[in-house]
Order: C-alpha cells, then structure tokens, then sequence
C-alpha cells in the first residue's frame, strides 16, 4: 500500500508554469519574427560568448531566471522562477539551428 499523496507542492508548481511558459513564448516569439535578432544570438553563440546571449534573451523582456547552454547544432534555454520567489519549477527548451 502507499502512503497518501500530498498535491501542494505539485500544485503550486503548475500554479507558477504559465510565467515560465509566457517568458519562454516571448523568447520564442522573437526569434521567429526578427530574423536579425536570431543571427545575433547564433553569432554570439559561435564565439561562445555566452553572457551575451544571455543579454540578448533577456532582452526581450522576461522575468524569470535564465540559463542557457549550446552546441553546434542547439540552445537549450532554462528557465526558473526569479531569485527569492518559490523554487518550484523548472521549463527547459531546445531549439535546433543546424
């Protein structure tokens, strides 16, 4: 038999996903639409200049903790609540570029 589950963590984890996922949208959003912005990522990525894609991501706008890695053929982005709210949650997306 199992113990009994208690959801709250749980819930409060789902409850705080829509601010990484909105921040994960803009990002994704404008990549998409500005093409220039896009080649500035990849091209600061190439020099493995990785605070500056950082910059460039945060620019756009988000409010959540970041943390980006990449390879030749990907980003990985991570997102996390901002430092002092509730360490809940985690969203983490690759996008392909090769």
């Amino acid at each position: 038999m199992y113990p009994e589950v208690d959801a709250t963590l749980f819930t409060k984890s789902a409850t705080s996903m829509p601010k990484l996922l909105k921040d994960a949208a803009s990002i994704t959003n404008k990549l998409a639409t500005s093409p220039s912005f896009a080649r500035q990522v990849m091209s600061a990525a190439q020099q493995s200049k990785k605070d500056e894609v950082k910059r460039l991501l945060r620019s756009v706008g988000i409010q959540s903790e970041l943390e980006v890695s990449f390879n030749p053929n990907t980003i990985h982005v991570t997102l996390s609540p901002k430092k002092g709210e509730f360490a809940c949650c985690q969203l983490t997306f690759l996008l392909y570029w090769r």
